[in-house]
């Protein structure tokens, strides 16, 4: 979802002439606490997600977001990670970097202390990136796919790896373990999450409530329809998402808000979703939103069921603490079911 927001900029900025702010952990009008050496070659169609194919012992080849095919001809020793959401998972099944891009509000992975800072996601120091003599690149298809052929030159492969649902984090999880030598150690890793989403979603009740997913940032106030991880959870818990009926802006996964078309959609829930300090959120909210005489009339604001979402749960990417968010959302839409 974050990088929708990138994406709504970067298009303000094409047509003109011509993003990251994450929030640390928000909460809402419910508490937080209270609620539950190589080369690459182009790969001649495009693949949605990491998908890892069969090789021979020392080689690695794989195709990553945008359908290229990356080939080493050893297990990477210099990796540099310029993609922040994927740098926690990157972790979490055993890798270990060199240098990292970050992002305001994004803290850096505790084990990742030590490697070397290139610049913010979207203004990334070439300079820098190349002084670290790296045998790998993994970014972001919005941030850095124009990376490529500068890479290419010095024969340093790229790879894009784009992270919207819970699939894509298992491909990529299996993808890091190879490149980590700990594919055993994935694979099990990805199957324990597996298993405690599906204790989750055994557990779902007979019910569909409706749901609107409202993300706050300085540069305005979306729906968002789909193509986040927020979205990805609410669809496995069988919520109703309400912007499924709304129409798509600048960016076809999400929609303007409007007041007045939430009204007359009525969700069941209000899910906040905020890049910046929690006080901004609040206060965002209150100018902005309920100043309206229409915010009164909606189901969720009279039943109370108004709900921020923390960030590092649902607009990072979790990682294989995946099961985390869904639990999250769970016992917020199902408190009964959910306790």
């Amino acid at each position: 979802m974050l990088k929708n927001w990138y994406l709504i900029g970067a298009a303000c900025l094409v047509m003109s002439l011509s993003l990251l702010g994450c929030s640390s952990s928000s909460t809402g009008h419910h508490d937080a606490s209270q609620a539950p050496s190589s080369s690459s070659t182009a790969a001649t169609a495009a693949s949605p997600a990491v998908s890892p194919t069969p090789t021979t012992a020392s080689e690695i080849r794989f195709k990553d977001s945008k359908g290229q095919e990356i080939v080493l001809t050893q297990k990477p020793q210099r990796v540099v990670l310029l993609n922040t959401e994927v740098q926690e998972l990157f972790y979490q099944v055993g890798g270990k970097a060199v240098g990292l891009a970050t992002a305001p509000g994004i803290p850096v992975p505790e084990q990742a202390k030590d490697a070397v800072q290139v610049g913010q996601i979207n203004q990334v120091s070439m300079e820098q990136i190349m002084n670290l003599n790296p045998d790998l690149v993994i970014g972001q298809s919005m941030f850095h796919a124009s990376l490529k052929d500068t890479l290419a030159a010095s024969k340093v492969p790229l790879a894009l790896i784009d992270i919207n649902s819970y699939d894509d984090i298992k491909k990529a999880a299996e993808l890091f373990g190879k490149l980590a030598g700990t594919a055993s150690t994935s694979q099990g890793a990805i199957a324990q999450t597996d298993a405690k989403i599906k204790a989750i979603t055994d557990k779902l009740p007979a019910q569909n409530p409706k749901y609107a997913m409202i993300t706050i940032m300085p540069m305005g106030i979306s729906v968002q329809k789909n193509g986040a991880i927020s979205i990805d959870a609410a669809n496995r818990l069988k919520l109703k998402n309400v912007a499924d009926l709304m129409e798509a802006g600048m960016m076809p996964s999400s929609a303007p808000f409007s007041l007045e078309k939430l009204a007359q959609l009525d969700p069941d829930y209000l899910f906040f979703i905020v890049h910046g300090t929690e006080a901004y959120g609040k206060e965002k909210l209150k100018t902005d939103i309920a100043s309206n005489p229409a915010w009164g009339s909606l189901r969720a604001v009279k039943e109370n069921k108004i709900y921020f979402l923390p960030s590092q749960l649902f607009v990072t990417n979790p990682g294989l603490q995946f099961d985390e968010s869904l639990s999250y959302l769970a016992k917020l839409a199902y408190p009964d079911a959910f306790k």
